[in-house]
């Protein structure tokens, strides 16, 4: 889908966006515009604030179908392999941003990109878990839920809340932060998630969260490969929580390689299931694994 943008150049060579228009709220900008390599998102590039763009240059006509993405009007942004730098408030109140992708060269981010931006719970990073990423600076700007997607694999960081307290007669105040989200976030060495960290954080957890929660950090790590939380997911109820995984099925999968998902978990799964087609698949694995009992047919449930 072509988009129509404003845009400033930064050199000979590349160019700052500074607005964005588009025919929906699902915005995917091109590496090069005019020719010219696409390296910034310009300050309040996506939020509702007036831009000066009498300097800037229009890429193409708008048409009349085409709106301009920015506040509640951009749902989703997809942003190409030459981005390096975000702006100041790039993404200020977005309310109904969903997920944005970025690109394992960004290398620069403004102040408060994200406020606001309170749905915003995926992003997707063009690169691996192990690379060296720009993950920790982007995370002391998200305060809620938000859920990694890297190529290999995904990692969730839970919520948390801070704020300042008074201690002191003198306008002393001190940092107050509820909820081990916050040091989750902490655990990078060198530019790389420090997951040994991270998995130490995981007993404090299961005292202060939700199981929904404490589940959705035990299954994105279990499916990682980490043995830490195969106890945890053994000594549980699995399926209420399962349903609302797209990769539902391969999770199953490989719950039951590893003994965390015996037979009365998949069946219990399968009656509850109401999408078709992956019920069709899980009553597949149950045959596959399960042999011994007899096969479901769609008028057991």
């Amino acid at each position: 889908m072509e988009i129509c943008v404003y845009y400033e150049k930064i050199n000979e060579d590349s160019i700052r966006i500074k607005r964005v228009y588009s025919s929906n709220p699902f915005v995917d900008i091109p590496e090069y515009i005019d020719g010219y390599k696409v390296c910034e998102i310009g300050n309040y590039c996506f939020s509702k604030k007036e831009v000066d763009l009498s300097q800037a240059i229009l890429n193409l006509d708008i048409p009349a179908s085409y709106h301009e993405c920015s506040g509640s009007d951009v749902e989703s942004v997809k942003l190409p392999s030459t981005i390096q730098k975000l702006g100041d408030y790039a993404f200020y109140n977005c309310r109904k941003l969903k997920e944005l992708s970025l690109p394992s060269g960004l290398s620069s981010i403004g102040s408060d990109v994200f406020m606001n931006c309170l749905r915003l719970n995926h992003i997707y990073y063009d690169c691996f878990v192990m690379d060296i990423t720009f993950l920790k600076q982007i995370l002391t700007q998200i305060t809620w839920d938000i859920e990694i997607h890297f190529l290999d694999g995904s990692i969730f960081y839970p919520e948390y809340n801070g704020g300042y307290d008074e201690v002191g007669p003198a306008h002393i105040f001190a940092l107050n932060i509820e909820g081990e989200g916050f040091r989750m976030r902490q655990c990078f060495k060198d530019g790389r998630i420090d997951f040994d960290g991270y998995d130490a954080c995981f007993e404090k957890l299961c005292a202060e969260e939700s199981d929904a929660c404490i589940f959705h950090v035990a299954i994105l790590r279990f499916m990682m490969g980490s043995k830490q939380y195969n106890s945890y997911l053994r000594a549980h109820d699995l399926t209420s929580y399962l349903h609302s995984y797209k990769d539902v099925c391969v999770m199953v999968e490989k719950l039951i390689d590893e003994k965390c998902m015996d037979q009365n978990d998949l069946v219990r799964l399968i009656s509850n299931e109401k999408d078709l087609e992956k019920r069709t698949i899980l009553m597949e694995l149950k045959n596959t694994y399960f042999s011994q009992s007899s096969s479901y047919s769609f008028e057991d449930f």
